[in-house]
Parts: C-alpha cells; sequence; structure tokens
C-alpha cells in the first residue's frame, strides 16, 4: 500500500448537532467470536442497487432499527444520490438458476466521495466514504459481509482509480473491524466524534484504503 494519508485528528467536526453511533445501527455485525465460522452460501449475487429495489432497501434499512415508513422514504433517495449502492442477495429457492425475483436481500452497503469541508475539518486525505453496512442477522457468519465490503471497494476503484477509501467503525464493534481489516483496511486514528456522530462507548476507529492495487470486475 502507498504511504497512509494525514491522522485524523480528534477536534469537534463542523456541522450538524451530535448523534450517537451504537453499536447496532450501521457496519452491524454479528459479535466477534473468532473460532465461529459458519457455512459460505452459496448461490449469493452482489449487484448495484436499482431503482426498483427500494422495497429491498427499505427492508435492510428497517433491520437497524429505522422506521418502517421512514426506510421506505429514504430507500429511493439512497439509490439515486449514492454513486455506489450494492445489495447482497440469495436464492430463496432450490432453483439451479433463480430469477431476481426469488433473490432475497441479506446486506446493504455503499460509498460516496467525501465533501471537501468533511475531508478536511477531520485532517483525512480526500477521497471516498463507506456508507453504513447492513447484514441481516440470519445471514451473518458466512462471508457475505465480507464479500460485500470488498465489492463496493472494487467499485469504488472502478470509478475512481486509485481513490482512498475510508469508513468508520464503533471500536466496540469487532466484528466489524476484523471483517475491514481482511478486506485490506488499515487503522488510521481513534476518533471521538466524526461528521457530527459520536461512539457508543466514546470511541470510533477510522480505517482507510489505498484501491489503486485493486482490480474491477471484468478486467
Amino acid at each position: 500500500m502507498a504511504g497512509a494519508p494525514p491522522a485524523a485528528g480528534r477536534r469537534p467536526m463542523e456541522g450538524a448537532g451530535s448523534r450517537t453511533w451504537e453499536g447496532g445501527g450501521v457496519n452491524d455485525f454479528a459479535p466477534y467470536e473468532p473460532d465461529a465460522h459458519g457455512t459460505p452460501v452459496s448461490g449469493i449475487v452482489i449487484r448495484p442497487a436499482e431503482p426498483a429495489d427500494a422495497p429491498r432497501v427499505a427492508q435492510l434499512l428497517a433491520l437497524r432499527g429505522q422506521d418502517v415508513d421512514e426506510a421506505l422514504e429514504e430507500a429511493p433517495r439512497m439509490i439515486e444520490t449514492l454513486p455506489v449502492l450494492l445489495l447482497a442477495l440469495v436464492p430463496a429457492t432450490t432453483d439451479e438458476h433463480p430469477v431476481d425475483a426469488q433473490l432475497t436481500p441479506v446486506a446493504l452497503s455503499g460509498a460516496f466521495p467525501m465533501p471537501e469541508g468533511m475531508a478536511a475539518s477531520a485532517q483525512m486525505a480526500p477521497g471516498w466514504m463507506v456508507s453504513g453496512m447492513v447484514v441481516d442477522p440470519d445471514a451473518r457468519r458466512h462471508g457475505i459481509g465480507r464479500a460485500l465490503l470488498s465489492a463496493v471497494a472494487d467499485a469504488v476503484a472502478e470509478q475512481s482509480p486509485g481513490a482512498v477509501l475510508h469508513s468508520v467503525v464503533n471500536a466496540t464493534n469487532h466484528a466489524s473491524l476484523a471483517v475491514h481489516l481482511a478486506v485490506g483496511f488499515e487503522e488510521l486514528a481513534r476518533v471521538e466524534e466524526v461528521a457530527g456522530i459520536t461512539f457508543e462507548g466514546g470511541e470510533g476507529v477510522l480505517l482507510w484504503m489505498d484501491t489503486s492495487g485493486r482490480v474491477p470486475t471484468g478486467e
């Protein structure tokens, strides 16, 4: 990897009032148990979310405690505005070649280019930020979160070759940290606040990845 970007500072962020980033809200993984491994899921499909996927996206947003009506309103906006928004789906049938309607959404994540002010105020190198990952509790420990996060990094590399990709995880979410490190992220700093978000337990972990070594799918 290339040299690390400037270390993130601990000073408060400019912008909206503070919100608390709780363990179950985003980057939501099963509790960290190094010896606990599930069976990898066969037939998983990871693809960009499309306008017709709004109900699927809303279903996953509701898993992080969001009101169903709010999730249904937010889902179309996310699909329209996020340059990278990927769904992970698994077959809900034993058919060898299931059609899209037979696929069940189990995870969601994306990424967006950080506004200049956000990067500067956190003393981060300009780049992209991973949006909150949601994994259905019934689908955890099957490698889906890792596959989805890796696909997000590939999508960023395809849209913006060589971009720095950041992610922020609650320091108590050891499972999410382990998945990020396995995909190729490195820890950059421990922070108290990012973009007006504080953390359960008082500390978040800022991670980064240099995507220049990634080869987009199909190349």
